[in-house]
């Protein structure tokens, strides 16, 4: 976290409901080199892991701590102890911010401030054999991570003050910026899907609402409904879209289906705070939990239920809720997850409310699209993520 900065302590101004955020949750455990006790036996561990994958082991060229480790290092990466870097879907390429971080207005849209305090680095992963190589900074100063990236690139913001907000990509290879947007509206929280469709948050400089923008090969269309402030959309899968919408101090998660000629039309809607909504809230929730492009299937924290939760419109259960006091979460192919609270990390099925122990100590999951390094783990220690990779696959 940034020395002057306590994300925290923001957003309880904002809603005395708000447990400690996932950023202040890693600082703690990054301050200290001690870890929980662990509650069950390393031979306990990998019985039961072994139980559920008849394999979990790094590929063979690999390097592990010892001969039993079920993960294995993939790289180490900077941290300002506040921003989580964002991976591709591959899990090959890491992007991440450093230096004081904006302050929330920025990061949420509420100002458009110009920020001189960050940089970007660009880190290549190794999650074969743990190398360390040496990452590639961005000349421009001043940019803000965005959430997304795919394998070719990642997405930043730039404040620009009275010019516009401008949305660019970084190519994970040479480190070129290419602006996809740029003009002198306030954009922000772009996405895309695995086609590299945009779609974004956009308000003009004299307005206080945005609304939505969707960019395809097949042309440009706006999602607004004229009243409610939309924000930190996201694809689900290639023709979905969600985004969230205040409106009268209510904060709901709605989706669209983006074949529609109208989408707003097949809005369905999940409720998640009935009073208070702001953009800085909505931001944390969006934020929490990294997610990679290619998911269909991701989980959110609810900040009434206190835990990551799953959303399935249509389905017979339309709502999972993980196990209590989660604050991460990633899917596994055979439909498990891969949850982490404060002390541990397991791997849970939903119908259940605990899982199987992974790690006795919070560790951030991320799934990735390969089949040798299903997931990898962001795990804090000082001002470094340490990033370790596991196999959960058959």
């Amino acid at each position: 976290m940034a020395n002057t900065f306590n994300l925290h302590s923001m957003l309880l101004n904002f809603n005395k409901t708000l447990p400690i955020c996932i950023a202040t949750l890693l600082l703690g455990c990054g301050s200290t080199q001690k870890t929980a006790k662990p509650t069950v036996t390393q031979n306990t561990k990998l019985a039961a892991i072994k139980t559920l994958n008849k394999i979990m082991s790094p590929s063979s060229n690999a390097t592990t701590n010892v001969s039993n480790d079920i993960d294995w290092p993939a790289g180490v990466l900077p941290w300002d102890r506040f921003t989580l870097p964002v991976l591709s879907p591959n899990g090959l390429h890491a992007i991440v911010q450093l230096g004081e971080s904006p302050p929330v207005t920025v990061l949420c849209g509420e100002s458009n401030e110009i920020v001189n305090s960050t940089t970007i680095e660009l880190h290549a992963l190794d999650p074969m054999r743990g190398r360390r190589i040496a990452p590639l900074q961005i000349k421009r100063s001043g940019l803000i991570l965005g959430r997304f990236a795919h394998d070719n690139a990642a997405l930043v913001e730039s404040p620009n003050g009275e010019y516009g907000r401008w949305i660019g990509q970084i190519d994970w290879a040479t480190g070129a910026l290419d602006w996809l947007v740029a003009d002198d509206s306030i954009n922000c929280f772009p996405a895309m899907n695995i086609y590299s469709d945009l779609v974004w948050s956009r308000r003009t400089k004299a307005e206080d609402r945005f609304h939505l923008v969707v960019k395809t090969p097949n042309g440009q269309r706006i999602i607004d409904d004229g009243e409610g402030d939309w924000l930190l959309p996201r694809f689900v899968g290639i023709d979905r879209l969600r985004a969230f919408k205040i409106l009268h101090g209510q904060l709901s998660l709605v989706e669209f289906d983006l074949r529609a000629n109208d989408p707003l039309l097949t809005s369905i809607s999940l409720p998640l705070l009935n009073s208070g909504a702001t953009r800085a809230i909505a931001w944390q929730i969006a934020t929490t939990n990294p997610s990679s492009l290619s998911n269909e299937t991701y989980a959110f924290y609810h900040p009434i239920r206190k835990r990551m939760m799953i959303w399935q419109p249509n389905q017979s259960i339309e709502t999972i809720l993980l196990t209590p006091n989660s604050v991460a979460a990633a899917p596994v192919e055979d439909g498990t997850w891969l949850v982490a609270t404060k002390s541990r990390i397991i791997r849970q099925v939903i119908t259940e409310d605990d899982g199987i122990h992974i790690r006795n100590r919070l560790a951030i999951p991320i799934a990735t699209t390969s089949k040798k390094w299903t997931h990898l783990l962001l795990v804090p220690d000082g001002n470094r993520l340490q990033v370790r990779a596991i196999n959960l696959g058959e």
